[in-house]
């Protein structure tokens, strides 16, 4: 057995706490390449460690609970091969987009085959980041005393916007992506999800 094989082996074996962390850490990292060079280095290393877990447990959870709903065997994990291609390509300055390590795997016998189902299950994880950072984004906006503090404000905004530039990548349609699985499901369901995110990265100057 291959290097690979072996971790690939550990890594089907993690638990789900195990692969959360480590999925956690796989987008966290992005921080580290956004802002190594700031005087913002060490509140943007901790707002992105906090905005990762923000970002990775409320989506994965969402897709979890929402196919159990429907009666589906569902656990999050986390295979070798992504772990280490998301953290290396989120160490990447050049590189703005947020890349998600990890899955849910679902498995039940109707599911494929139901569109309807797989849409709204997939659709649950964006749609949870999106709404997260639609909080955070009114969170400062609204102005309020507790949070009327550059730093706090920062920390507010990069949260947003880190939970919009999750949501949109989910929502891209191909491969394996959320995106497409929403798109082939519902359409208009799919802009209004993606053009949420859009907006969203636009307020919190992701783009």
């Amino acid at each position: 057995m291959s290097w690979i094989g072996k971790w690939e082996w550990r890594f089907n074996n993690l638990n789900e706490t195990e692969s959360f962390l480590l999925a956690i850490f796989s987008i966290a990292v992005k921080g580290i390449s956004i802002y190594a060079i700031s005087r913002l280095f060490g509140i943007g290393i901790l707002a992105a460690l906090i905005a990762a877990t923000i970002a990775v447990l409320p989506h994965e959870l969402a897709h979890r609970q929402t196919a159990r709903r429907y009666g589906c065997y569902s656990r999050f994990t986390l295979s070798f091969t992504g772990f280490l291609f998301t953290t290396v390509i989120n160490l990447l300055p050049f590189f703005g987009l947020v890349f998600f390590s990890g899955y849910t795997l679902i498995s039940c016998r109707f599911f494929a085959s139901d569109k309807r189902i797989e849409g709204i299950t997939a659709a649950a994880g964006p749609l949870t980041n999106i709404l997260i950072s639609a909080v955070f984004y009114f969170l400062v906006i609204i102005n309020l005393p507790i949070i009327n503090h550059s730093i706090i404000e920062i920390f507010f905004l990069i949260i947003s916007g880190f939970n919009a530039v999750v949501a949109f990548f989910n929502l891209l349609p191909f491969w394996i992506l959320d995106g497409l699985k929403v798109l082939r499901w519902n359409a208009v369901v799919w802009v209004f999800l993606i053009a949420s995110s859009v907006i969203l990265m636009f307020l919190t100057g992701e783009i």
